[in-house]
């Protein structure tokens, strides 16, 4: 569902931020116990209750399209993400370990997300029609239709291998490994933390429905922008695993070009011609597929650098740092929000998330 669905009732942007930061502070909290916990039980049944919990995320917000009801489905949306994150990671390499096929892990991690960008990016483009047709309800029973699809077909996975019997492992061994893990490896923190600076601009898409609403574009029209930044998403992904973003001395300068994408989009936007937003469409698109294409690169090379066999553990670890940005990236624009509009706001923040992020990627 849009940030404009949460506009429609009453939810401003200032609002809409601190229900972003909820959603985020909920996966943080989680993110690291919920990783142990998929390293000791099956992965496979975690991933079943993400997707209940992020079914019953979509519903609270269409049987209660109020603050209240969006706040419960963020942070049922946080839980389902951090039971998720690190724990689908793991089982993929694993999966693949078992068979002596990590080195293809890359390509079928790639593969998979393009395949889920692509979906969303259909998504985008029925809610158009959707919306004319049946307004946001209509919008809302399809996303909670979606959702509980998605769950249906995570039950319906293959009962996974496992290198280690789970009996032989418990939930805090999993977890005291895969935090020494971290703490003895500056090349593992130096990807986290660069995942983290990168998030941090991933992070605008939250708002690019406001952000085009606020370019003069209708809600029909705002529908095909975001699908367009979600196409350029799918192409950034789709390529992460033979990109420029997988040489690390590389990587400072995509995300300068990323913000300077951003930036330069934004400043089109602010001008209100047509021409214009076409222009903030395109540049927008352009860095957030930029942006992207970094972050999957490094999370591809995060798996291949852990050694220990808490993989989901420091996969979750690297989670929490990366939602230091997410937070601290919707606080900011929800906090400026306040007083600018959005365009002006993404200006404005991109440029220390950009210096940050090549100052971070570029390492000791």
């Amino acid at each position: 569902m849009s940030p404009l669905y949460f506009a429609a009732h009453g939810v401003d942007a200032t609002a809409q931020g601190t229900l972003f930061v909820l959603w985020s502070i909920t996966s943080f909290v989680c993110e690291v116990p919920s990783g142990a916990l998929a390293d000791t039980i099956d992965r496979r049944a975690l991933l079943g209750v993400s997707g209940v919990l992020y079914t019953a995320g979509f519903t609270s917000w269409l049987l209660f399209p109020a603050y209240w009801g969006f706040l419960v489905g963020f942070v049922l949306w946080g839980v389902s993400s951090s039971l998720m994150s690190g724990t689908f990671e793991a089982l993929v390499y694993d999966e693949l370990a078992s068979t002596g096929d990590e080195a293809s892990y890359d390509k079928v991690r790639t593969h998979a997300e393009t395949a889920a960008v692509i979906a969303i990016m259909a998504g985008m483009l029925l809610a158009g029609p959707l919306l004319t047709l049946g307004g946001y309800r209509a919008v809302g029973i399809a996303s909670v239709g979606v959702a509980a699809l998605h769950t249906a077909l995570t039950l319906l996975l293959p009962p996974a291998r496992r290198q280690e019997k789970v009996a032989e492992r418990h939930y805090l061994a999993q977890l005291r490994d895969g935090l020494r893990e971290v703490r003895d490896s500056p090349p593992l923190r130096r990807t986290i933390l660069t995942i983290a600076a990168v998030v941090a601009l991933v992070a605008f898409d939250e708002y690019f429905s406001l952000f085009f609403a606020a370019a003069g574009f209708s809600p029909v029209l705002v529908t095909v922008a975001v699908a367009i930044t979600a196409a350029a998403q799918a192409l950034g992904t789709a390529l992460a695993a033979r990109s420029p973003a997988t040489n690390l001395r590389k990587v400072p300068l995509l995300v300068a070009l990323g913000g300077a994408g951003f930036v330069v989009g934004a400043l089109a936007a602010r001008t209100g011609s047509l021409g214009a937003g076409v222009a903030a469409v395109v540049l927008v698109a352009a860095a957030y597929g930029l942006v992207t294409n970094v972050y999957v690169a490094q999370e591809n090379r995060l798996q291949h650098q852990i050694r220990g066999a808490s993989r989901a553990t420091v996969t979750s670890v690297g989670g929490v740092v990366g939602e230091v940005g997410a937070i601290t990236s919707f606080a900011l624009v929800g906090g400026l929000a306040h007083w600018w509009t959005i365009p002006v706001v993404l200006l404005v923040a991109t440029v220390p998330f950009s210096i940050g992020g090549a100052w971070v990627a570029r390492g000791p």
